[in-house]
């Protein structure tokens, strides 16, 4: 016999699979801080090559004011600025990756622990199908 109620359950499930693989489910294989350590990684790399581009950028737009503190030996005021530069950059960037991950990885768990109430109803439903019609053969013992 069709149950309806099953039948749009095993399709919202479904759908669930399709659209929100790529996100949910694929984050919810990993524990917190593992996510959020692969995220802060990236965003470390990231921000280093951006940064690097963009100094590299500033230099040549500033060439004659990053001539003049290098003939005049300023070079280490120069290379101070830059890294204080980058680890400001890097804090920046760093704690807004950590606040993001974090978000992202609680909406992950919490769709995923939905999704997984769901599917324990249905494997319920299954059960319960399944030891019904046992039940029900004629000759049967249950």
């Amino acid at each position: 016999m069709l149950n309806t109620e099953r039948v749009a359950l095993m399709t919202r499930l479904a759908r669930y699979e399709k659209k929100e693989e790529k996100r949910y489910l694929k984050i919810g294989k990993y524990y917190r801080s593992d996510y959020i350590g692969m995220s802060l990684l990236k965003n470390f790399f990231a921000s280093t090559i951006a940064y690097i581009l963009i100094l590299g950028l500033a230099v040549v737009y500033n060439m004659e004011t990053v001539m003049h503190k290098m003939s005049g030996l300023k070079l280490e005021s120069f290379i101070f600025e830059a890294v204080v530069g980058y680890i400001l950059m890097l804090a920046i960037y760093s704690g807004i990756t950590y606040t993001v991950a974090s978000i992202r990885y609680a909406k992950a768990i919490k769709s995923l622990e939905d999704y997984d109430r769901s599917l324990k109803k249905l494997e319920k439903d299954y059960t319960m199908e399944t030891q019904g019609a046992l039940r029900k053969k004629p000759g049967g013992h249950f």
